[in-house]
């Protein structure tokens, strides 16, 4: 993705898998890369148009997980 924002994101190992089916289930919403599984973090790619949609499924998951942006 050409120009995009990187968000790192901290969750719990456990859900990692859980939350990269989330994210990528919208449309074009991101792309998720796992940068440290033992910590549980990873990073979303993720186009500037659609940052605020980002953030508004960010804060639905961080409603049900551990879901942190970081960066």
């Amino acid at each position: 993705m050409p120009d995009s924002l990187v968000i790192t994101v901290k969750t719990e190992k456990r859900n990692i898998a859980y939350a990269s089916f989330i994210i990528e289930a919208y449309d074009g919403i991101g792309v998720v890369r796992t940068a440290d599984p033992e910590s549980g973090l990873i990073d979303v790619l993720v186009a500037p148009d659609l940052k605020a949609d980002f953030m508004e499924l960010a804060r639905a998951l961080a409603s049900e997980m551990t879901f942190t942006i970081l960066s």
